[in-house]
């Protein structure tokens, strides 16, 4: 029986492809000439690609944020190499110390990828000691406040649960807030209360959701936290201080009630320890009546 020719060159096509996606699959391989980089020290990257490939070459901070971009070509034998950048002395925001992430993608597939995970430290000696410093950032705000009232907004900074204090203007200076309407500005001034613990208040004329967003920069590392605010007509914060001023002056009565309730008790009962006595008397001299009555008749 004769075959359709297009079963045929299906047949050729599947043949062809799935070795030729398999090559493309194994035919990136990356590497960097550091594992760990100080301040100072230059990443250079290299490998093995599809020949006169163009790769797309990525670097994500610690915070997950993509902050350098750009494209390496693939020479004609398939090999490549490129000086991407110098680390930056000392480090910033948007290159702090920790763990990065290097990604490098194929423009011929974008599934032929290859990550790269470095580290930038202090010294490139010091990557064990360096992995067991954190920064952690701490929020308060209350949950709730009327319009164009002033909530009192508190973070705490800590490097492995110690307070470290700062300059608040350089330590929290990417902190921000998100309006309801999509609009971001920035949340300032920030002052110092004490080591590591710093306020700023905040005010709003937009009802709805707020999200406030506390990034800290301290020794060279950095962390961030958020937290929701809801603006609400009214004043929340005033009917709040009014409720609890009510509940002060409820537990207030009625502990005054409790002693006057005790006092009289106690009265009560001197009253009747006099008259118990008197009583006694009454109901003696009444018997006798009734015994003289009784005789009498």
């Amino acid at each position: 029986m004769h075959k359709p020719p297009f079963l045929f060159v299906f047949t050729i096509s599947l043949i062809l492809i799935i070795p030729y996606n398999q090559t493309y699959a194994q035919a990136l391989r990356i590497d960097i000439n550091q594992k760990t980089y100080a301040p100072g020290d230059t990443l250079v990257l290299f490998g093995k690609g599809i020949p006169r490939d163009g790769l797309a070459v990525e670097l994500f901070n610690p915070a997950g944020t993509l902050i350098f971009r750009t494209q390496v070509e693939v020479g004609l034998e398939g090999s490549f190499s490129r000086i991407l950048l110098e680390w930056p002395r000392p480090p910033t925001e948007k290159f702090p110390f920790g763990v990065y992430s290097l990604v490098v993608t194929s423009s011929i597939s974008a599934d032929v990828r290859a990550t790269q995970a470095l580290r930038f430290a202090e010294t490139t000696g010091g990557f064990a000691g360096d992995l067991g410093r954190e920064l952690q950032v701490q929020l308060s705000v209350p949950p709730a406040i009327g319009i164009d009232e002033v909530a009192r907004v508190v973070v705490q900074v800590t490097v492995n649960g110690v307070l470290v204090r700062g300059d608040a203007d350089q330590t929290l200076r990417g902190s921000h807030v998100h309006f309801p309407d999509g609009s971001v500005a920035q949340i300032n001034p920030f002052t110092v209360l004490e080591d590591g613990i710093y306020t700023a208040d905040f005010r709003s004329s937009m009802l709805g959701h707020h999200t406030i967003h506390v990034q800290a920069f301290q020794q060279g590392l950095l962390a961030s936290s958020a937290a929701g605010l809801f603006v609400e007509e009214g004043s929340i914060l005033s009917l709040g201080k009014e409720i609890k001023n009510l509940n002060e002056n409820v537990e207030g009565l009625r502990l005054e009630t409790l002693g006057t309730v005790k006092e009289v008790g106690a009265a009560s009962g001197q009253v009747t320890s006099l008259l118990l006595p008197i009583i006694g008397m009454i109901a003696v001299i009444v018997a006798l009546q009734a015994a003289m009555l009784a005789k009498r008749k």
